[in-house]
């Protein structure tokens, strides 16, 4: 079953192709034969067929825009990149460029479900054809200002983002660059769509994730998207505030590193101290005011469990594991503004760290250590949620095992506890 079947089963010329074009063509790292852009170990001898059997590949498409595309859009919860997969592949031919990246991503994750064997490591033939279609279009450049083409790029960071995650390592960023090149390129070449609104929003969603990850001090590549403020154009969606709650922390990390490196050098500006404790502490009100935009089907539900790999006996459960990312995320922003704050304390001099004590005095915005062990203690409940009894690394395939438990609110002991108790959100406020 082609892509766009599946999609419907379950629900002006540019430049040249040498100057911009071919600028856009280098931001993906291509150097004239595709190949993917990651380490050595991914060269390793294939131990899966060179083809997908039909039937493999229709259940894989299907899966992926059932059990992925489909839930995150009806959590309303995702963050730019479902939203417009579902109307936009539907549309698509069965040889397009993103029917060739959604079936190579989906039954590569299919092919994780059925074979416990198979890895991310473990190559897959599909890829192949899915980068030397998409080099083809960026080449192309009729093709390259379709937003279809823009979404296929991310579909493929999008599997690189997973990939990177249970492997351990930093998600590669050359198809993330690529697709933010191909949205500039367009700029003023074609007219606007909510599709590519929904597209900006989810890079500026994959630049703050980023950031939180690597946490570096430069972050000049965030500025475009400080300055460009919210898009009114897009629905209101806590995950797009939480982002740019994020840029602000960003923002606060790089005048501290300024501030420091000042304080070596300088007697401490007592205006410029008082304005980022201010910020920050603006920034810290913003994070507590967040929970209030959050929907009540959001709200964790905590409760007691007997079973060894719950947390000091408790286990928060959550609608989706990308509700539970999202509350993470949230509280690992109350974490950093909270570590800038005690590093300020701790790094400052005599003179600045007075000037600290008598500003957080006033407003009464000293930083509690006890609650960044009660933000820890939240994000350790939610881990069982996550991992269920597993005691090992495991992957998609253990979803099958029935000796593997996962707590979720499908549980008989918890359907009636729902629906007739109050959310806990004492457990998301921590």
């Amino acid at each position: 079953m082609a892509p766009q079947r599946a999609a419907l089963h379950v629900a002006n010329d540019v430049s040249n192709a040498t100057g911009t074009g071919q600028a856009v063509v280098n931001a993906f790292g291509y150097d004239g034969s595709p190949r993917m852009s990651t380490r050595p170990e991914w060269t390793m001898q294939a131990v899966i067929p060179a083809t997908i059997p039909p039937g493999d590949e229709s259940f894989a498409v299907c899966f992926f825009l059932t059990s992925i595309v489909r839930l995150g859009r009806s959590f309303h919860s995702t963050q730019g990149f479902l939203e417009p997969l579902f109307p936009v592949v539907a549309k698509e031919l069965s040889d397009s460029v993103l029917s060739t990246v959604l079936t190579a991503v989906s039954t590569k994750l299919w092919s994780l479900w059925k074979s416990p064997t198979n890895t991310y490591r473990t190559p897959h033939p599909p890829f192949t054809r899915a980068l030397s279609r998409l080099q083809a279009a960026l080449n192309d450049p009729l093709e390259r200002l379709k937003d279809s083409t823009i979404l296929s790029a991310i579909l493929m960071h999008f599997y690189e983002s997973i990939a990177a995650r249970s492997t351990h390592q930093h998600t590669m960023r050359a198809h993330q660059d690529g697709a933010r090149a191909l949205l500039e390129h367009g700029a003023g070449s074609v007219p606007d769509s909510d599709c590519r609104a929904y597209l900006r929003s989810y890079l500026r969603h994959c630049d703050v994730s980023t950031y939180m990850e690597v946490q570096l001090d430069d972050t000049s590549g965030l500025d475009v998207w400080f300055d460009a403020g919210w898009d009114y154009s897009m629905p209101a969606n806590p995950n797009a505030v939480l982002d740019l709650i994020g840029l602000s922390i960003a923002d606060l990390q790089k005048r501290l590193s300024t501030f420091m490196c000042g304080l070596a050098k300088n007697n401490p500006n007592g205006l410029t101290l008082a304005t980022w404790w201010q910020d920050a502490s603006s920034v810290n009100a913003q994070l507590l005011d967040w929970v209030q935009l959050v929907p009540a089907s959001w709200q964790p539900y905590k409760t007691p469990e007997e079973d060894t790999f719950a947390y000091f006996g408790f286990c928060d459960i959550y609608p989706t594991v990308q509700i539970a990312t999202i509350w993470n995320v949230w509280r690992v922003c109350r974490l950093m503004v909270l570590r800038m704050k005690f590093y300020l304390l701790a790094k400052a001099s005599p003179e600045a760290l007075q000037q600290t004590i008598l500003i957080a005095t006033k407003d009464y915005s000293f930083p509690d250590p006890n609650h960044g062990r009660e933000l820890v203690d939240s994000i350790c409940r939610s881990m069982p949620f996550y991992l269920g009894n597993r005691q090992n690394h495991g992957g998609l395939h253990d979803l099958a095992d029935p000796k593997i438990r996962f707590p979720n609110y499908h549980d008989q002991d918890l359907d009636e506890a729902i629906r007739t108790q109050p959310f806990a959100r004492t457990a998301s406020l921590e």
